[in-house]
Parts: C-alpha cells; structure tokens; sequence
C-alpha cells in the first residue's frame, strides 16, 4: 500500500479547532496555574524570560502565536509567563522563594532552581502534573522547533524512550517527504478474518499522532515486519470506519449516538478505548487481548513474540521481558 505523506507547518494542527485557532493563548502566573492543576491535573508549561531578553520577545510574538502551536498548548498545558528577575515571593511546593537582589541582573531563585541554574533565556520548563520538574529547555525554538517538544511531554513520550530516540521517530513519521511503502501486508476486516493464523488488529485514528508515529517506525522495521507477515493476520482498523462489519456471528457499525467511535472497537476494547491501542485475536479469533500504549521497536518486537509464542499462557509480561533476547540493538 503507497500513500503520500503530506506535511504542514505544524503535523498536528488537524487535532485543532479551526474557530479556537485564532484565539490568543491565554498566559497564567504560576499561582494560577497551580490553583488550575489542582482541579483538573495537566502538565505546566513556564516560559522563563526577561524584560531585556530579545529572542524571548521574538519566540513569544511568532513562536507561541503560531495558531496551531497556541491551540495544542491551550489543550494539553497551563502556559505559565514568568519572570526569570521579578522580585515577587512565590511559593511552589510548600517552599517559598524570593529574589536576594544580588548582582547587576539577579535571577529569582525559583528560576535558578527549575533551569539547574543555567541562566539562559529563553528557557521552557515542563513540570508533570505533579508539579515535578521534567525538564528546562534553553534557547530560541520556532513553531517547527517546539513542536516534537510539545508532543514528547505532552503525550507522555518521555516516560518510553529518550528525546533523541522519540525526535527521529517523530521526523521519519511526520518530515519525511518521500513515498511511504508500507512493509506490513494489512488486511480489512472481511479478509482478515478468513485467515488461520493469529490476528493483530490496529486501531488507528485520523487525529492520533502516536497512532502514525507507531506505524511509521515500530511497524516498519525489517525483521518486526518480516514477523508480522509470517506469523500474524495484521488488520488496520479505523475506529471511525462507516462500514458495517461481521465479526463472530454479530454485525457492528458506527453509531454516534450510541458511541463516538465503531462499536466494533469498543466491543474489542471491553469499552476502553486508549489509542494506539491493538488486539490480538487466536487462530479462532477469539479475543486474546486489547493492549494500550505506543510502543518503540524494541518493546513492539517483545510485545508480539510474547503473543505469538503464547508465554503469556505461563509467564507475566515482566518476567518475560526479563528473559527474551531481542536481536534489535
């Protein structure tokens, strides 16, 4: 199967309300956002910078004016504006920190400790939704520049693989501009099921980054690809589908009053839905298992050899991945 890839600025500005594109993105003082976390738990994004710094100024007109870039922060963070110099008491974490005064720019001390004293500007912190530091990031960044850094936080990358590994999977999906051959033999549903082998069934989604990104590297490397073909039925599964689909006797379809994606998806998911997200059937396609998550190659090549060699009948998922020997450095 050939498609063409087709990239815009911003790969995931088709996630956006196009109306809430031209809003402005609302800043909060840490308090705010603090107070906000506390209600409904989301990651903090702090724009570190000073009233002398120009690329803060030119990052902070173009870069967070971007609408794609200002809409996928609106969603996914509490954009905190903060100055790296104020001589405000703020407190964070039960501590409070002030400004000592002390030399010809002297940075607050609550800046000094989320940027591991580097006193670079502009600088982005992250902080979980437990207000943990996950990481200052110096320096100048265009819309193109922050994006892969958004997504890594924001989806959760950070918790699977380091930003170097995440970065040039995020490239290969999203920036490379060459025809897409896909080395998975995918089948539909109808065809699918007449197989006697094992069945993988993926569902994608058209607005799942993660969905794309997984398809695009873990899906397409050799020996995994080589693996699937030989010892699984994969099946590409659009959870938006409008088609009427037979499985084991029973018809499904889409019906949006009833569910916002393809009752055969939530049929195979037991109802929770976490994309990417694939289930794995037996030679009677009998459901076997619905797993969640996005998986980088090496855990993907775990993953479907736990289920094809069927050690999940006699070993837990963490003592096989202890004794399985991958061949993927």
């Amino acid at each position: 199967m050939k498609t063409n890839i087709i990239f815009s600025l911003i790969t995931f500005a088709f996630l956006i309300n196009l109306n809430a594109q031209q809003e402005p993105l609302k800043w909060y003082t840490l308090k705010e956002a603090i107070e906000l976390n506390k209600k409904q738990p989301r990651k903090i994004m702090i724009d570190m910078y000073t009233d002398w710094c120009g690329w803060c100024k030119k990052m902070d007109a173009e870069t967070f004016h971007h609408p794609a870039i200002a809409a996928f922060i609106r969603d996914n963070f509490y954009p905190v504006k903060f100055n790296a110099e104020t001589h405000d008491t703020i407190e964070y974490k039960g501590k409070k920190y002030t400004n000592n005064g002390m030399g010809q720019r002297p940075p607050h001390s609550l800046a000094v400790e989320l940027m591991n004293n580097k006193m670079s500007y502009p600088t982005i912190v992250y902080l979980d939704e437990d207000l943990n530091l996950l990481s200052s990031v110096p320096g100048y960044m265009n819309a193109a520049d922050i994006e892969p850094v958004l997504v890594f936080f924001a989806r959760n990358f950070y918790k699977i693989y380091p930003y170097e590994n995440f970065k040039h999977d995020f490239d290969k999906t999203f920036k490379d501009s060459t025809v897409f051959q896909d080395k998975v033999h995918w089948k539909s549903f109808e065809e699918g099921l007449k197989s006697n082998k094992k069945k993988l069934i993926y569902f994608v989604h058209p607005g799942c980054i993660d969905c794309k990104m997984m398809q695009k590297t873990s899906f397409q490397h050799d020996s995994i690809a080589k693996y699937l073909n030989q010892h699984f039925t994969c099946i590409h599964f659009d959870i938006l589908s409008q088609d009427t689909i037979e499985f084991n006797g029973k018809k499904y379809f889409f019906d949006q009053k009833q569910y916002p994606f393809h009752q055969l998806a939530v049929m195979l998911s037991n109802g929770q839905i976490n994309l990417p997200q694939i289930i794995f059937l037996n030679e009677q396609n009998q459901i076997v298992s619905s797993v969640p998550g996005f998986f980088p190659v090496k855990n993907f090549d775990i993953l479907i050899h736990f289920f094809n060699e069927e050690a999940f009948k006699t070993l837990t998922w963490e003592n096989y991945i202890k004794q399985y020997k991958s061949n993927i450095p």
